[in-house]
């Protein structure tokens, strides 16, 4: 029995004991998982260029990634991971924090990245996000 219970604990430590409505947990769930995998995948993306020197091709739109982009965007991801944990608990902090890190996100990619002028989908998808993040702040404390 007590192999059970500690995922149990876990996941009620971290996510808290009372469950959102069924949509603001589809939101923050899709968050986790994305803002997860981003954070691995660009740490893995620093590791290699750090330790390798890993550079992209002349004609890659990648050229402009380096450890200190790829560090940035992990470290935003992280906190959005978290924003993420916090809406799932139900707590307007989180919803703050998920607004400055995502917009964060958003105006990283035009400080680092040179050939990324205008990337319309990951605009238009941050505020689409935000929005639904924001139709559910009556149900957070």
């Amino acid at each position: 029995m007590e192999i059970n219970s500690k995922p149990c604990l876990a996941k009620r430590i971290i996510l808290g004991k009372n469950k959102p409505s069924a949509f603001l947990r589809f939101l923050c769930w899709s968050s986790i998982i994305w803002d997860v995998l981003l954070a691995l995948y660009m740490l893995a993306t620093a590791v290699v260029i750090l330790i390798g020197g890993a550079q992209f091709g002349e004609n890659s739109m990648l050229q402009d990634f380096t450890t200190k982009f790829c560090f940035t965007y992990a470290i935003l991801h992280g906190v959005s991971l978290l924003a993420g944990i916090l809406l799932y608990r139900q707590k307007k902090f989180g919803f703050w924090l998920y607004l400055i890190s995502n917009v964060g996100l958003v105006v990283s990619t035009f400080i680092f990245l040179d050939t990324l002028k205008a990337d319309n989908v990951q605009i238009t998808f941050t505020l689409i996000m935000i929005g639904l993040f924001g139709s559910q702040w009556r149900k957070l404390s």
